[in-house]
């Protein structure tokens, strides 16, 4: 078997942790599309699962931003350069084929079905669904899984031959406040230890999970990943097999096996019959065309807003809640206001009938459109229409 790929340099390292950003963000559309598809009031289990897992992926792309902050290096959506690879994108275009790791095969933006669900415990399972590791090819410079990836950055983090002890600081850091609504904690990254706890967070509640941990209780769960109503938050794996198979793991059971547990019922006809059509060049200046681009753009924003706040950059954060609410501060807690908003123009799509595939509605596209000329237009088209679907 091929020898995993090492990052043997602070260069990689640090466009390895730009990458990771982008590696939590791009399964963040793939589950919200999951989710905002279910309608109001129904499936609420599946409901509360994958929303507690994106959450918890946007507590990994925090946690990813604090390494790489800590390192003296920038969070940026600016493509870059990886081993045998050149202008790597950290922001996903879907339908997604990951470049970088191979096993974890095609992400696609479906509304809630079986094969949406499939994908999710594909995407969170330690070899992505093979059953060894030297059945998933790789490419040089690549790696075969999430885990295989975050274990070289683990590595290269470990090794003062790459980053020596006086490189790291604790510079431009999220703090634990700006994070809500999910499970665990943001690590705020000033040395080396507490630059691989971050990473072994990622590690242990999602994407890079061990293998050997499938034969580990599947509802292990430690007082970091409860949330205060109780709720335990276990691997991401082990909570979309639940979904899977219909049924809850007994505390008893092991991640690799079969859920045998009370009954996790998804009734996948509650679910608006989105059909995702990937953005081809400007509008064609349809009102459902409209509509798309206004969510691209709100969606633009978003990754800009999220990226400011890794960057560092404050913001006035009004809050009515807090003593001192005209404080400055990074604008996380705005970016996650942002995403809880986009959800009422994605509902809306997924209730807009498709006029082209008729039985199936619109569905978000997740298009990023970087700022600067292709930004301008759609900015303009937008707020020509309005500013929203009528």
């Amino acid at each position: 078997m091929t020898e995993p790929t090492r990052i043997t340099d602070l260069k990689d390292l640090k466009a390895a942790l730009q990458l990771a950003i982008g590696v939590e963000l791009s399964t963040i559309p793939v589950y919200l599309t999951g989710l905002y598809s279910i309608e109001e009031g129904r499936n609420t289990d599946a409901a509360q699962t994958i929303r507690s897992v994106v959450m918890e992926e946007m507590l990994h792309m925090t946690l990813a931003a604090n390494v790489l902050n800590a390192l003296g290096e920038v969070p940026s959506p600016e493509p870059v350069d990886f081993q045998d690879h050149r202008n790597l994108s950290p922001i996903p275009a879907y339908p997604l084929d990951s470049p970088l790791i191979s096993g974890i095969g095609t992400l696609e933006l479906l509304p809630l079905t079986p094969q949406a669900v499939d994908s999710f415990v594909r995407i969170e399972h330690p070899l992505h669904g093979a059953a060894t590791l030297s059945d998933i090819p790789v490419e040089p410079g690549g790696f075969r899984t999430i885990g295989e990836f975050y274990d070289a950055v683990d590595a290269a983090l470990s090794d003062p031959a790459i980053c020596p002890d006086d490189i790291f600081a604790p510079v431009r850091q999220i703090p634990d406040s700006d994070y809500y609504g999910g499970a665990g904690h943001v690590i705020e990254v000033k040395d080396r230890a507490t630059a691989r706890a971050a990473v072994l967070k990622i590690i242990d509640q999602g994407e890079g999970l061990p293998e050997e941990y499938l034969r580990l209780p599947a509802k292990t769960v430690t007082d970091a990943d409860r949330l205060g109503s109780g709720w335990q938050m276990y691997s991401h794996y082990a909570r979309f097999r639940e979904l899977q198979t219909g049924r809850r793991f007994r505390t008893d059971q092991s991640a690799d096996q079969n859920p045998e547990g009370s009954m996790l019922l998804v009734d996948y006809s509650a679910v608006q019959p989105a059909l995702y059509t990937p953005r081809n060049g400007e509008s064609d200046g349809s009102p459902e065309g409209s509509a798309l681009d206004t969510f691209d753009l709100a969606y633009s924003q978003l990754v800009d807003s999220l990226y400011r706040a890794f960057a560092g950059e404050p913001t006035k954060d009004v809050d009515p809640l807090e003593r001192n609410a005209d404080r400055e501060r990074p604008s996380l807690r705005r970016a996650v206001h942002a995403m809880y908003a986009l959800k009422n123009t994605a509902i809306a799509l997924m209730r807009t009938p498709n006029p082209a595939k008729p039985g199936h509605t619109l569905c978000p596209r997740f298009s990023y459109v970087p700022p600067g000329g292709d930004r301008d237009k759609l900015v303009q088209h937008v707020e020509g229409r309005g500013g929203q679907y009528r």
